[in-house]
């Protein structure tokens, strides 16, 4: 499986939002579970998938799917 699908999966099945609609422009305004309990979730299964641990800082800023992929990049998660 790819980084792009397992975080794809990471919504999907935290947010309830069926695989096929997770991309990267979605974002909380479309996600009623991506509140901010919702980002504490995710950034927990994040850092647990991908083996990687953001500060503050990057989960402040954590916008959209395509934002959360580019944060991850920059932890050495490559999406090729």
């Amino acid at each position: 499986m790819s980084n792009q699908e397992k975080l794809y999966n990471v919504f999907s099945s935290l947010f309830g939002v069926p695989k096929d609609e997770v991309n990267d422009a979605l974002s909380p305004d479309a996600v009623p579970k991506w509140d901010s309990l919702g980002t504490v979730n995710l950034v927990v299964e994040l850092e647990r998938e991908f083996n990687v641990r953001f500060d503050l800082m990057d989960v402040m800023g954590f916008l959209n799917v395509g934002i959360v992929k580019t944060a991850l990049s920059e932890k050495g998660v490559s999406f090729d």
